[in-house]
C-alpha cells in the first residue's frame, strides 16, 4: 500500500476517534434565588365586617432594582443609638405644629446655614418658650416621599438630626401630609392607586418604625383624610377646600371611602404595633369641627377599622374662638356616640393669622393684637373642654403676607418675634405644666372665664369677653395678655370681690 494511503487512512481514525469521544463538560452557572418580598401584616378586622371589593388591579410585586450605572450612590445611614437617654416631658400639654428645620423655597434643596432654620436653634427656642412637643417638622419628617422619595433609596439624615433630640417630645406623622394612602410616593398615575397595605408600604413602615421606636412615641398615620371626599367620583377637585393641597398624581378614580381608609388605617397601625409594642397611635387629625368629619368620616372609619387601632383622638380647628365655645361640646356629644369618649383628645392644630388680608379663616378683622388674644382664648379654652394636648400652628410663619397661610407664626418669616411669642411664653410660664383646668363660663356673647390648677397648688384665672367678671378669692394681681411693645406685661393690683370689665383681650389673675 502506498504511504500516502496509509497516512490518509490514520487521520480519518484518528479524527472518528476525537469525535465519537465525550467533550469535556462545561460548569453550569448558578443563581441564588430571589428573595422573597415581605408579607404585609394585616390585623383582624370585626368579623361583621364588610369585604371591600377591589375596582383596580392588584398591585404588582415590588421588584428588587439593581443601581444604573446613572445611579446617584446612596450614601451609608449609620444605625441610631437603641438605647437612648430621653429627658421628655411625660404629660404633653402645650406644642407647636408645622416647624421649618432646613426650610428653603427652592424644590428639592435645604437650608443648612439659615440659623433660625437649624435644630439646634430651633430647639433652644422651643426650650426658652416652654414647649414640649412639636409635630409636622416638614423636611426632616418620616413622610413616605422625605425618607423614600424613590424604591429603596433612604434618607434618614434630616430626621435623625432632629428626631433623636433627647428634651422634645415629636409627634411623627407617616405616609403625607394631605392624601395619604399606602401608595408608594413614587407613583405616577390613577391606575397605580393603593387602597391597601402592600408590600411597598409594608416596607416603608416597618423600615421607619423599628428605627426610630427608641425615639417615637407617638405615631399619627396620615393627616386630615377626610380631605379624600375631594376624590369621590364624579366630584374630583369640586370638594376640595381653599388652600389645601390639589390631589396627588396617583389618585383613586373609583374615591377613596372612609371606609376603605378604615382598613387602611387599622392595617398600618398593627404593623406599627407588631414593630413597636409601645406605640401609641394618634388618630388622623379631622380637619375641623363639622358635621362631615364626625358625622360621616369617622363612623365609617369605625366602621371597617373598629375604634381599637387608635388611641388618642385628634382634630383641628382654625375657625374664631366663638365658633369653637359652640362646636366643641357638640363634637364631645358625637364621640359619646361613637363610643369614644373614654379616649383622650388632642387639638393638634390651631391658631390664626395676624394678616388683616387674610380672611379666610378668622377676620376679627386679624392683627398682631388678636393673634395673641387667640393664644390665651385658643388654648385655655381647649384646655377647658378637656383637651389634654394643644399645639399651636405655627412657630415660623411661611410668608408675612402672601398665600393662605400667611402671618400664622410666632415667628415671622425672617425669624422675628411676633407680639404672640411673647403672650405664648407668659401661658407657659403661668400655666404650664397644669393639674386641671375649669370651664367657669364659655359664652361667645358672655363671659368666658377658666380656673386654672397647678400641680403645686396654685390657683390662676383667664377671663375675657363681654360684660363684666367679678375677681375671685385670693388673688392679687393681673394683666392684659396682650404684651407692651418690649415684650413685657403690665402686671397690676387685683383685689378680690372687684368686678373688671371684660373685653376680647384675655386677662390672667393669679
Amino acid at each position: 500500500m502506498k504511504p500516502q494511503i496509509v497516512l490518509a487512512i490514520l487521520v480519518l481514525v484518528v479524527t472518528l476517534a476525537a469525535c465519537s469521544a465525550s467533550p469535556t463538560p462545561m460548569p453550569t452557572p448558578t443563581f441564588a434565588p430571589p428573595p422573597a418580598p415581605p408579607v404585609s401584616t394585616k390585623p383582624a378586622l370585626p368579623p361583621d365586617a364588610p369585604v371591600v371589593k377591589p375596582t383596580l388591579p392588584p398591585p404588582p410585586t415590588k421588584p428588587v432594582l439593581a443601581p444604573s450605572a446613572t445611579s446617584a450612590p446612596i450614601p451609608a445611614t449609620p444605625a441610631l443609638n437603641s438605647k437612648p437617654v430621653l429627658h421628655r416631658p411625660t404629660n404633653l400639654q402645650i406644642g407647636l405644629n408645622f416647624i421649618r428645620f432646613y426650610w428653603s423655597d427652592r424644590p428639592n434643596q435645604l437650608d443648612k446655614t439659615t440659623p433660625y432654620l437649624q435644630p439646634d436653634a430651633i430647639f433652644r427656642d422651643f426650650k426658652d418658650l416652654g414647649v414640649q412637643t412639636y409635630r409636622q417638622f416638614v423636611q426632616a419628617d418620616l413622610f413616605w416621599d422625605i425618607v423614600e422619595p424613590r424604591d429603596n433609596q433612604w434618607n434618614f439624615a434630616q430626621a435623625d438630626s432632629v428626631i433623636a433630640n433627647p428634651d422634645f417630645e415629636p409627634l411623627v406623622t407617616l405616609f403625607r401630609m394631605q392624601y395619604a394612602s399606602p401608595t408608594p410616593p413614587w407613583a405616577t398615575s390613577p391606575q397605580q392607586f393603593q387602597k391597601k397595605m402592600g408590600v411597598e408600604a409594608t416596607d416603608y413602615v416597618e423600615t421607619v418604625v423599628k428605627r426610630y421606636a427608641p425615639y417615637v412615641k407617638y405615631w399619627e398615620i396620615g393627616n386630615e383624610m377626610a380631605f379624600w371626599r375631594a376624590a369621590d367620583p364624579g366630584t374630583q377637585g369640586s370638594k376640595q377646600a381653599e388652600g389645601e393641597e390639589k390631589l396627588p398624581a396617583a389618585y383613586p378614580l373609583d374615591g377613596y371611602s372612609p371606609r376603605e381608609q378604615g382598613v387602611f388605617l387599622a392595617q398600618a397601625a398593627a404593623l406599627i404595633r407588631k414593630n413597636d409594642p409601645d406605640a401609641v397611635i394618634v388618630l388622623t387629625g379631622l380637619p375641623g369641627l363639622d358635621e362631615y368629619g364626625w358625622g360621616t368620616w369617622l363612623p365609617g372609619v369605625i366602621e371597617t377599622g373598629g375604634k381599637d387601632w387608635f388611641d388618642i383622638v385628634n382634630y383641628h380647628e382654625y375657625t374664631g374662638w366663638e365658633r369653637f365655645t359652640l362646636m366643641r361640646p357638640r363634637f364631645q356629644a358625637e364621640l359619646k356616640k361613637l363610643g369614644l369618649e373614654q379616649k383622650p383628645v388632642w387639638l393638634t392644630e390651631t391658631g390664626s393669622s395676624s394678616n388683616p388680608k387674610l380672611t379666610l379663616r378668622t377676620n376679627y378683622p386679624n392683627s398682631a393684637e388678636t393673634q395673641a388674644a387667640d393664644v390665651f382664648r385658643r388654648i385655655v379654652s381647649a384646655w377647658g373642654h378637656g383637651d389634654a394636648l394643644v399645639v399651636w400652628h405655627t412657630y415660623i410663619t411661611n410668608s408675612d403676607t402672601a398665600g393662605s397661610w400667611s402671618a400664622y407664626g410666632l415667628r415671622s418669616e425672617r425669624g422675628n418675634a411676633q407680639p404672640s411669642l411673647y403672650t405664648f411664653k407668659l401661658l407657659t410660664g403661668e400655666l404650664v405644666p397644669l393639674a386641671r383646668v375649669e370651664k367657669i363660663s364659655a359664652d361667645a356673647r358672655g363671659v368666658n372665664a377658666y380656673k386654672i390648677t397647678t400641680p403645686a397648688g396654685a390657683i390662676k384665672y383667664v377671663a375675657w369677653g363681654t360684660g363684666n367678671y367679678t375677681l375671685p378669692a385670693g388673688v392679687s394681681q393681673m394683666t392684659s395678655v396682650i404684651p407692651k411693645a418690649d415684650g413685657t406685661f403690665a402686671w397690676q393690683p387685683a383685689q378680690a370681690g372687684t368686678a373688671i370689665p371684660l373685653s376680647a383681650n384675655p386677662v390672667l389673675i393669679k
